[in-house]
Parts: C-alpha cells; sequence; structure tokens
C-alpha cells in the first residue's frame, strides 16, 4: 500500500519531507526579496476562498489545514490536508489566476507566510530550481488526487459488480485518505450492504 501523510498517497513520508525542506531551503534564500508577511490564523479561519483572485500564496509554518472544494451546490468536501513545509496557491502562478478551493485551519496553532505572487513570479525567473522544486510538490498533489479518484472509481465498480471483498480492500484505503475520500468509503459500504439486504 502506498504511504499516506498530509493528504497525499503516492509519495513516502520521507520523500514528501524531503521536497518540502527542499522547497522551505530555496524560500529562504528569496526571503528578502519576497518579504513575507506572517499570519497567524485562528481555528476554522478560511485563508483562502474557492474562486478569489489569487493575490498571494501561503506557506505553512505550523499547523494543519484543510484544502476544500465546492462543486455546483454541493457542499464543502475536503480533498487535502495540508502541513508544515506545504505551499498553497501555487496553482495560481500557473493557472488563470484565481484560487480553485477553498484552504481553512483544522489544527491551532497555525503560522503561514504570505508571499505576493508577484514578488513569488519575479523570485521564480530568475531560480529554475525554485520553480523546479514548486512544480514538483504541485505535480505530487495532482497525482495524489488522481490516485484517490482512481481508487474511488474501482470502489464504485466493485460495489455496482456486488463485489463485497474488493470493495472492502478499497476502503481499507481510502479510509486513510481526507474525510470526503473516507466519507465517500463508508458510504459506498453501505450502499453494497443495502443492495444485498434487499436481494435476499
Amino acid at each position: 500500500m502506498e504511504a499516506v501523510a498530509g493528504g497525499f498517497v503516492g509519495a513516502s513520508l520521507p520523500q514528501l519531507e524531503v521536497m518540502r525542506s527542499g522547497l522551505r531551503l530555496l524560500l529562504n534564500v528569496h526571503m528578502d526579496q519576497i518579504q513575507p508577511e506572517i499570519l497567524r490564523p485562528g481555528l476554522d479561519e478560511v485563508v483562502i476562498e474557492q474562486g478569489a483572485v489569487a493575490e498571494s500564496l501561503l506557506l505553512v509554518n505550523q499547523g494543519r489545514l484543510a484544502v476544500e472544494v465546492n462543486q455546483s451546490a454541493a457542499p464543502m468536501r475536503t480533498v487535502a490536508v495540508v502541513k508544515a513545509g506545504d505551499l498553497l496557491g501555487e496553482m495560481a502562478l500557473f493557472g488563470d489566476g484565481h484560487h480553485t478551493a477553498r484552504v481553512r485551519v483544522i489544527d491551532t496553532p497555525a503560522e503561514l507566510l504570505r508571499i505576493s505572487r508577484d514578488a513569488l513570479l519575479q523570485a521564480v525567473l530568475f531560480d529554475s530550481e525554485l520553480t523546479a522544486a514548486i512544480l514538483e510538490l504541485s505535480l505530487e498533489r495532482c497525482r495524489s488526487s488522481n490516485r484517490w479518484t482512481s481508487l474511488l472509481l474501482s470502489a464504485i465498480s466493485a460495489c455496482a459488480e456486488s463485489n463485497a471483498p474488493a470493495l472492502e480492500s478499497i476502503c481499507d484505503q481510502l479510509r486513510h485518505g481526507p474525510s470526503s475520500i473516507s466519507d465517500a468509503a463508508t458510504l459506498l459500504k453501505r450502499l453494497l450492504a443495502a443492495v444485498e439486504s434487499k436481494s435476499c
């Protein structure tokens, strides 16, 4: 089974720690240039709003934060949990300039460094290693999302085929995911149990 850490599934915990510390070291080189603002948000405080214009990025120094997404009229779903060393809002550097998720503090004390998007763009223009480190962490987050999606689709298939052993095995992995993924595993097991009881 793949390791799970900080909401990621895929890279091992040591690999993720190397990525996080590498990014931090590279950012430290540019601290005078980027001049981050220190934030100490409280429990449940939202530090990034989904859909808001991305004018800054956040580096987590302390605490844990939930990355939450809302699609249509559905409630917010937690898709990842991030911790110290993670960068938040980096997709705004490469996308359309809007945040694609809401980020909320779930464990305090929390300390974040807010970095201006423009200041970070200036830094990455002249530091290819910093660019690579940001992309590496962002790619790992995308890979993790793809793996969770693949597991969920496999669980749905197992449920549709009334394959309880396969569903149990997949759900054991899904339970290690963010809360919305773990909740989906529980719902799929209930659905299969309801279908099986009606067919008896």
